[in-house]
């Protein structure tokens, strides 16, 4: 037969069970929450940089303002030539390629989206990569994109 305080302990224990869970669970929701608005911020970090990226492509003008390879250092020791006007205009269409492969690269990565997908964004970066110009935006942007992102580049 069960008594009453038996009954009061058993209902003890569930409900410590059951707050301890609802805790767990919630501490995994604002994690994931957390998680999710630091990814959030950051896109939309990426998505100001591209749109800076793309004025300097819509205003050529504004490729004399900065020279992307100006002062570069290349690994062998050489410094690169100063470009075109009109090169720094291709230059910058190639630099705003390689962030966004470099998020579509980041995306596979965490598996967002599936090794298909992924496979037809390789085909375009390897072909983009035979311009001659692509060499350089993968040099002088070095160290500022994700590692293993500029390790797969570098191999193809």
């Amino acid at each position: 037969m069960v008594h009453s305080t038996d009954l009061i302990v058993i209902a003890s224990v569930a409900q410590t069970i059951v707050i301890t869970l609802t805790l767990v669970i919630f501490i995994f929701q604002f994690r994931s929450q957390e998680k999710s608005i630091r990814e959030s911020a950051y896109q939309n970090l990426m998505g100001r940089y591209t749109d800076y990226i793309k004025m300097v492509v819509d205003k050529p003008e504004l490729g004399e303002f900065r020279n992307f390879t100006e002062g570069v250092t290349l690994p062998g020791g050489g410094e690169l030539e100063k470009l075109k006007p009109n090169e720094q205009v291709i230059f910058a269409h190639l630099l705003l390629g390689y962030g966004i492969f470099e998020e579509v690269y980041l995306l596979h990565k965490k598996k967002w989206i599936d090794d298909d997908t992924w496979d037809q964004w390789a085909v375009f970066l390897q072909k983009m990569s035979k311009h001659p110009l692509y060499g350089r935006v993968r040099d002088v942007s070095h160290g500022t994109f994700d590692k293993d992102f500029e390790d797969y580049v570098s191999k193809i």
